[in-house]
């Protein structure tokens, strides 16, 4: 196993630092506007490195006797995701025709993965699903974290700090959970992203663009989802746990906006890690603390996964306490 691991490790990284090269240099330029954290013209097809490292990584566990389970098709759905971002940093498409395209992409993926079957904090208190409220449970988990993936990719280095870590967390947990597909989509996404990341630390070179946020971030809902009903009822909690800071801030931002009457499904700049930016901080210390934070929450959910069953998802809502709690901080220091 260790041999295939390492494969993947060295193709992934390998690849993905060979083509985030070649897309910087292809210049898909992404222009600043009045919600940009940028100030000059710049690449943002490179996270096609990200899409492709991910790719590398399976192929290179093809050459392994494994038995990954849905590996082949998560990542098939993954590159599907990857094409309709390409197509729309390439021409602009309508909002009508993504949010059909995305819906019927969330669907693939949850037939790729398996819909979720049980909601439950122990194997006691436990409540299993009809299939309908699975797949639409399921359906929307996906849709949130590939577009939080895509949210969240707006300040330089945040996208590689936040999947690499989660990516990491999911290799370990995939294991402990017995779901080889999802261990290397983990492994895979951490190593592309440690690659893509040379090119997108501050000042970044290259933006991951539409690709490579909805490619990655599909590669991880789909690796998540595919170990949620295996192993302990906690792997269904570190699912999302893993990329707790992107949903809770996309999800508290959008509870801001709603509040304040501006609940509306158009791109804007309110979210906490741009108030952050516009108040003064620089993109390192905003991807640092957003890396830390997810770091702090990966370790904290794999050591609870060692625990008695129940401690993952009360590990969970410490984390989503301490999280709104950041959040309303960010609110005093950079309301606007």
């Amino acid at each position: 196993m260790t041999p295939a691991l390492l494969s993947v490790i060295g193709a992934s990284l390998v690849v993905a630092v060979l083509v985030t090269a070649l897309a910087i240099r292809g210049g898909v330029l992404d222009f600043p506007n009045q919600r940009s954290a940028h100030t000059r013209p710049t690449p943002r097809a490179a996270g096609l490195g990200l899409v492709a490292g991910i790719a590398a990584g399976a192929l290179a566990a093809s050459f392994f006797p494994l038995s990954a389970g849905p590996l082949g098709a998560i990542l098939l759905v993954s590159g599907l995701f990857a094409a309709l971002g390409f197509s729309d940093d390439l021409f602009d498409l309508s909002e009508a025709i993504k949010f059909v395209i995305f819906v019927a992409l969330c669907l693939a993926m949850v037939w790729a993965a398996t819909p979720v079957s049980y909601l439950g904090v122990t194997p006691e208190l436990a409540v299993r699903l009809p299939l309908w409220l699975g797949i639409a449970g399921s359906v929307l988990f996906i849709f949130t974290v590939v577009n939080a993936a895509n949210f969240m990719d707006g300040s330089d280095g945040m996208l590689a700090a936040v999947l690499g870590i989660a990516g990491a967390g999911l290799g370990v947990a995939g294991l402990v959970a017995g779901s080889l597909a999802s261990s290397l989509i983990g492994v895979a996404l951490a190593a592309a992203c440690a690659g893509f990341a040379l090119f997108n630390k501050p000042p970044a070179k290259g933006f991951a663009g539409d690709a490579g946020a909805l490619g990655a971030g599909a590669a991880y809902a789909g690796g998540a989802l595919a170990m949620a009903d295996l192993g302990f009822t906690g792997a269904l909690w570190l699912a999302p746990m893993f990329v707790l800071v992107f949903l809770a801030d996309v999800l508290l931002t959008l509870l801001r906006r709603a509040r304040g009457g501006r609940l509306k499904l158009t791109a804007h700049a309110e979210h906490a890690y741009q108030r952050l930016i516009r108040s003064g901080w620089s993109h390192g210390r905003v991807a640092a603390i957003y890396g830390g934070l997810t770091l702090a929450i990966v370790l904290t959910g794999l050591v609870a996964a060692q625990g008695p069953e129940g401690i993952v998802p009360a590990a969970f809502a410490v984390w989503v306490l301490i999280l709104i709690m950041l959040y309303q901080r960010v609110e005093r220091i950079a309301p606007n």
